[in-house]
């Protein structure tokens, strides 16, 4: 196998890597649901409502909060618990939060007297994207938190987190694909009413 043969073969199973962990940048971490399932659940309600009159620099806080509301209740709906707007077996709320994850320093190849490269500079691009990847990166997370309706004892949690990808372009759409995506797989630990 030449030299330029291993290289592409490297940068190809690189490549590889990088996609499948780009896919895989979601965590759902989830309680135990012996209690919550002891407890023979069959209806909700939300622990706060969310407030009206929000000022134009909190809508994106407001969408995003009715967003997951909608998105935690269809999900309950589906496993056969009903909404009731107050009163209801148990309670669910939910907190945002935010976090900076990672970061190393990149790799630097060194170019010292004993290394022999022929012709070859370092590609520019790949020492950007190794910079760009080996920095912190920021990952937001929704919690739930599930509090019996009785005595606002928690019976069960469960956290999803994100990397975020493009912070300044915010994409609702996707955010909200994700989070159906996260909230069905933290919700399969829940028994059905």
């Amino acid at each position: 196998m030449t030299h330029l043969a291993r290289w592409m073969r490297r940068c190809a199973m690189g490549l590889v890597c990088i996609t499948f962990t780009g896919c895989a940048t979601m965590e759902v971490e989830t309680a135990s649901s012996k209690r919550f399932a002891d407890k023979q659940y069959q209806s909700f309600s939300w622990r706060s409502e969310v407030p009206t009159g929000v000022p134009q620099s909190m809508e994106r806080l407001y969408t995003l909060s009715t967003t997951v509301r909608e998105i935690v209740a269809e999900a309950l709906e589906k496993k056969g618990y009903r909404y009731q707007p107050s009163g209801g077996d148990f309670m669910v709320s939910y907190a945002f939060g935010s976090r900076l994850e990672g970061g190393e320093d990149p790799v630097t190849p060194s170019f010292g007297p004993n290394t022999s490269v022929i012709n070859r500079n370092p590609d520019g691009a790949v020492m950007d994207n190794a910079y760009a990847l080996s920095g912190p990166r920021e990952v937001a997370s929704v919690m739930l938190t599930f509090e019996d309706g009785a005595n606002l004892a928690t019976v069960w949690t469960a956290r999803i987190s994100q990397i975020v990808e493009n912070q300044n372009e915010a994409d609702l759409k996707k955010v909200q694909r994700k989070l159906e995506s996260g909230v069905t797989r933290a919700l399969r630990a829940l028994p059905d009413a």
